[in-house]
């Protein structure tokens, strides 16, 4: 019995389809950790104060090797992880693994928190954000993992995301950006036009002004425009030096969404540390996807 062409070509269309949504799975997680790792020789920075970065080389202030990354990385993976150990978003959950990454190092490769911020250090410590201290930019930089897993719901994302955000983070600025960065994580990864946005450095000012977040976004946002691949955008957006790594981060998952796995250096992937981690959390958040997928029709 032969089967049907007609079945065939769906059925080979329909890999095509699931190999180009893994590539930006995967471009999304590795692109994250890959942008943090490159941004080493320029944490903190300040813009022209450093040679301008090519390669990935590690250094910096934590004196890493070439490929590691340290806390935007690691509590994006904590995240992922609760998203398909709780079966959603669970804050509580989340919290507690934030919690054992501050304490014993979980998700790290140095076994601590390297880079922990002062932010988030008080958020854990009290179980809530606190109002003594400003919000960093963690909860924009960790968003990868959960426009993952709400794939095909757009809405869902949207509700999910404030508890996600509310975990360390309690500014509405923070809030705000967030959003916004995750509706163009979301749009990247089913394959739709990014909007660009041309740099303006008064508005990139007025970002600062408004907190870490949206001076984050204003940053991936400048990256972004024009770049005709992953390493052009993300060059560019470590290369503006400060939070240098939360730069690199978001800017990286943003690009990997984009232009997929493929875009990304092979020398660079071949570096990362804890590449094979992160690409089966990327594909078990895939699989977790097309499962609830098919569940649905």
């Amino acid at each position: 019995m032969t089967p049907d062409a007609g079945a065939l070509e769906f059925d080979i269309e329909s890999l095509a389809a699931v190999a180009r949504l893994r590539s930006r799975f995967r471009g999304a997680l590795l692109g994250l950790a890959i942008g943090e790792a490159l941004a080493a020789p320029a944490q903190f920075a300040r813009p022209g104060g450093f040679a301008p970065i090519r390669d990935l080389i590690g250094g910096g202030p934590f004196d890493l090797t070439p490929g590691s990354w340290t806390d935007d990385t690691a509590m994006a993976l904590l995240l992922g992880r609760s998203l398909l150990e709780c079966g959603g978003c669970d804050p509580a959950d989340q919290l507690d693994r934030f919690r054992r990454w501050q304490l014993e190092g979980e998700e790290s490769l140095s076994g601590e928190c390297l880079g922990i911020t002062a932010s988030v250090s008080k958020a854990l410590a009290d179980g809530k954000p606190s109002n003594e201290v400003t919000d960093g930019a963690d909860a924009l930089v960790r968003m990868s993992p959960l426009v993952l897993w709400h794939y095909a719901d757009k809405n869902a994302l949207m509700t999910d995301l404030e508890s996600m955000v509310r975990v360390t983070c309690r500014e509405s600025s923070t809030l705000v950006a967030s959003r916004e960065f995750a509706l163009m994580a979301h749009s990247a990864l089913r394959g739709k036009p990014l909007r660009t946005y041309s740099p303006k450095r008064k508005s990139a000012e007025s970002a600062r002004q408004r907190g870490a977040s949206a001076s984050a976004l204003a940053i991936v946002k400048e990256s972004m425009y024009g770049a005709r691949s992953w390493k052009e955008a993300v060059l560019r957006a470590v290369n503006q030096g400060g939070d240098a790594d939360v730069h690199g981060a978001a800017t990286g998952q943003l690009a990997g969404a984009v232009f997929g796995v493929e875009s990304i250096p092979a020398g660079w992937l071949a570096m990362l540390a804890g590449r094979t981690m992160i690409e089966e959390l990327a594909d078990s958040l895939l699989v977790d996807v097309l499962v609830r997928l098919d569940v649905a029709d």
